[in-house]
């Protein structure tokens, strides 16, 4: 039989800390595992159309599988609509007190270069019910098959939920 020594179990027990102080999670989310960087500023046509919740957030995420007709529109002037989207999607208490409602909004949008990804930088406004929830954020960019991909995480990070909507259209 092995002994362990108390000079591993303290590497242990401080390796295990500083991976939950980085994280509260001991493995990595993977929940992008699938998509491809964008690691250069893009170009607004490569962003501009309609985009829908691809089918791993609709299948994975909880309260997200009769989302089918929420849409993301990125237009040519710099606006953007938001249409049928699950209020958990910008609202962090909303997503964990399982809200089932839709929320509609609009705002503006913009590209940039972010530290280790490209961003979608977005200022939205909401339908005055949900007016106080208007925020001003980045979401990450990502590619699938060659088509946008725009990467909103949902809840508190830990969390490793995401809505990913994909590029439908012009």
């Amino acid at each position: 039989m092995t002994k362990i020594s108390l000079k591993n179990i303290k590497f242990l027990i401080l390796g295990i800390s500083l991976s939950l102080f980085v994280s509260c999670n001991l493995f990595p989310c993977g929940w992008a595992t699938d998509l491809d960087s964008v690691d250069e500023k893009p170009k607004a046509d490569f962003l501009i159309g309609t985009y829908k919740l691809d089918e791993r957030t609709l299948d994975f995420i909880p309260g997200y599988e009769n989302a089918e007709s929420a849409r993301l529109i990125l237009k040519k002037d710099g606006s953007l609509e938001i249409k049928n989207t699950p209020i958990g999607t910008f609202d962090f208490m909303s997503y964990y007190d399982e809200t089932d409602q839709n929320v509609n909004g609009t705002g503006t949008w913009k590209t940039e270069k972010g530290k280790y990804n490209a961003e979608l930088n977005v200022g939205v406004k909401f339908e005055k019910k949900y007016s106080e929830l208007d925020f001003w954020t980045d979401w990450d960019i990502y590619k699938k098959n060659g088509k946008p991909v725009i990467f909103i995480i949902i809840g508190d990070p830990d969390s490793c939920a995401a809505a990913r909507f994909i590029k439908i259209a012009e």
